[in-house]
């Protein structure tokens, strides 16, 4: 029997291999979770993954197909970002269009995005139910429908008063199957890759004396210009910067307005400001190549706890 890759990673181990300890796959990763405050070291397979996360269910197709078709454009993605840490500047637009594509990869296809549509959903279908169960009229109308659509059988019997019960008691779940995620997050790929792409990008790298880059689950991180600005803050939103860790020593910083320069030497202090972007945006996880997590607090670099 064929086997099936089912240890599935929405965040790629090539480019957490950027933020181990010696640089590699099989490289020792920190981990801080920042649900259960601990720390630990493990390996990048281990982590930023979850079980058939890339699984498809179409006829004459293997279910790991996609899991294989992404890990090939992400090789291509890391072998680029590989060449910036060793080069020190910014490839051409062609290659640089591949760092584009991960990034967008990393926005839409993640399981906090995931939960996000599926309890859209299910608030979805609660509000129609409450309206199914505030008349009695209403209901009776959508059975009768149902049963000349074929939907249900014609002798299917269901009072109104087990509908409210079953509505009221939450007597049901919500699934949104894999395959139907999938073709929802790739729906809004080219969205979030044209709002990445009419960015101005700047390379940022670490002084000598300065702290590591840390990366997590979710690190592509929009924020607003304005530090006291509330509000949603989104990929699209003028007046805001997105950061993405590259390795330890490297990280993006896009913008609309204003472009910065295209080379950055950053100080202990911004590495440690981008880090605390990072953490602030992280579902769980935070990645790191040393245990000292810098951030930025109250203008203070500190280590996070």
């Amino acid at each position: 029997m064929k086997k099936f890759a089912r240890n599935h990673h929405f965040i790629s181990q090539g480019y957490l291999a950027g933020f181990t300890a010696e640089g590699t796959r099989d490289g020792r990763l920190h981990v801080s979770d920042l649900l259960s405050h601990s720390v630990f070291e493990t390996k990048p397979r281990n982590v930023g993954a979850e079980r058939d996360f890339n699984r498809i269910d179409i006829h004459g197709h293997d279910p790991d197909v996609l899991e294989r078709a992404l890990g090939e454009f992400e090789g291509k993605a890391i072998s680029i970002i590989r060449g910036i840490q060793t080069g020190g500047t910014l490839p051409n637009d062609e290659d640089f269009s591949y760092i584009l594509n991960l990034m967008a990869l990393f926005i839409v296809r993640n399981p906090r995005r995931r939960k996000q549509m599926k309890d859209a959903r299910h608030n979805m279908v609660r509000v129609i139910g409450d309206m199914l169960a505030r008349d009695s009229r209403l209901f009776e109308h959508h059975i009768a429908q149902a049963k000349q659509d074929g939907s249900i059988p014609q002798d299917a019997e269901g009072s109104f008063e087990a509908l409210r019960q079953f509505i009221h008691d939450d007597q049901y779940t919500i699934t949104v199957s894999t395959s139907e995620s999938l073709s929802l997050e790739l729906a809004g790929f080219d969205h979030a890759l044209r709002l990445l792409g009419s960015r101005y990008w700047s390379l940022v790298t670490a002084d000598v004396d300065a702290p590591d880059f840390v990366t997590c689950d979710h690190p592509v991180t929009p924020v607003s210009k304005e530090p006291n600005k509330r509000g949603p803050i989104g990929y699209g939103l003028p007046e805001t910067e997105v950061s993405f860790p590259l390795n330890a020593r490297q990280a993006l910083l896009g913008v609309f307005e204003d472009p910065l320069a295209v080379n950055i030497e950053a100080r202990a202090g911004q590495v440690a400001a981008i880090n605390g972007r990072t953490v602030c945006h992280a579902a769980r996880q935070v990645y790191s190549r040393t245990a000292n997590v810098a951030v930025l607090k109250s203008g203070k670099i500190s280590i996070l706890r």
